[in-house]
């Protein structure tokens, strides 16, 4: 019998259609191997001189810039989507509204390894490339036009990773977008009514009733959501309330690390290294709203930073895109119980 959830958070609905109930098996993934030369890659230590002078890096005592050495690298996207140069400016034509597409966009080079992808990381590359979203984010709030900041890593050809070298992307906004805005939104109301976290109250929900859990350690829990809109959805989350991913260090760092590797080397084995995109919601910094002057009522307190694994294993077709639900054809339970089980 199938069942509609609703997702608070996104202000959708979740089909969970258990008459099209799928196992790990039952899904046509795409092993992706095609590691190319990496001779020609730009990304490999050697070749720094074929991509934008790096912004950012952690690098072995004693290296230069722009030569190998590094650990982490952080550069301007070569073509970008959006630009520090480009104007912010309002217009329209006609009933048409447009901006001007000021913004950033870099790349995270997040190993120097061609042949790693993220489910062969250890916790201390993993802290790197955290390392490396934190101090970006940090940086790129200092510019006052900046009103939001998106850190995602496409895993796999069908999530839309375009060269092998793992990598993860940073763009920056001068208009924070309609997913996390509904996000802030919805939870703003939720603590309005309630005077408590949603996800607070969800992660409370999760513990009490187990079987969508798929790992935990002292900081973090790891979960299938209730509403999941995508089949073996999984969600990383601090346990105890924090708003801001940037806030993150020393054993939180490391746990926060461990959560990631258990959720992500569980996906890759249970579903044979699916395609996947994974999305990390922090809090904007807190500025003057114009438009409504309420929109950040008490965000510190409502709202509660995490990361989302979607992998890409079923075809969103005509029924989503024209009405916004989601068919997800495997239970968030039976995919937690999977990835519980598996032996790593």
């Amino acid at each position: 019998m199938s069942e509609l959830r609703y997702n608070y958070l996104k202000d959708t609905w979740a089909v969970i259609a258990e008459e099209r109930a799928r196992r790990p098996h039952d899904y046509s993934t795409h092993v992706y191997e095609e590691y190319g030369d990496k001779s020609k890659c730009p990304f490999e230590p050697g070749n720094e001189s074929k991509t934008p002078p790096e912004i950012f890096a952690i690098r072995e005592p004693g290296t230069a810039p722009n030569t190998p050495g590094w650990k982490v690298r952080v550069i301007p996207n070569k073509y970008p989507a959006f630009r520090i140069e480009n104007s912010d400016k309002a217009d329209f034509y006609y009933i048409y509204d447009k901006k001007g597409g000021f913004g950033a966009h870099e790349v995270v080079i997040d190993t120097p390894d061609h042949y790693k992808h993220i489910q062969d990381f250890s916790i201390e590359e993993l802290n790197y490339m955290y390392i490396a979203f934190r101090e970006r984010i940090k940086s790129l709030y200092q510019d006052l036009r900046i009103k939001y900041v998106q850190v995602f890593k496409n895993h796999g050809k069908d999530a839309g990773k375009s060269l092998v070298h793992s990598h993860s992307q940073i763009i920056a906004l001068s208009k924070i977008p309609k997913t996390p805005d509904t996000m802030i939104k919805q939870s703003r109301t939720y603590y309005q009514k309630k005077e408590r976290c949603y996800l607070c109250d969800e992660i409370k929900v999760e513990l009490l009733d187990g079987s969508r859990i798929v790992y935990e350690n002292d900081h973090y829990l790891v979960y299938c959501p209730y509403a999941s809109l995508y089949p073996f959805e999984v969600k990383i989350i601090p346990k105890e309330h924090s708003h801001d991913f940037t806030t993150v260090d020393g054993e939180a760092l490391d746990k926060l690390s461990d959560a990631t590797q258990q959720a992500v080397r569980r996906l890759h084995k249970s579903l044979v290294n699916p395609p996947f995109n994974m999305i990390l919601y922090t809090v904007p910094p807190i500025r003057d709203n114009p438009e409504d002057p309420n929109y950040f009522y008490h965000i510190e307190k409502h709202f509660h930073w995490h990361i989302e694994i979607l992998p890409r294993i079923a075809i969103h077709a005509g029924f989503e895109l024209g009405t916004d639900y989601f068919i997800n054809p495997t239970p968030p339970e039976d995919a937690a119980k999977f990835l519980r089980e598996v032996i790593l």
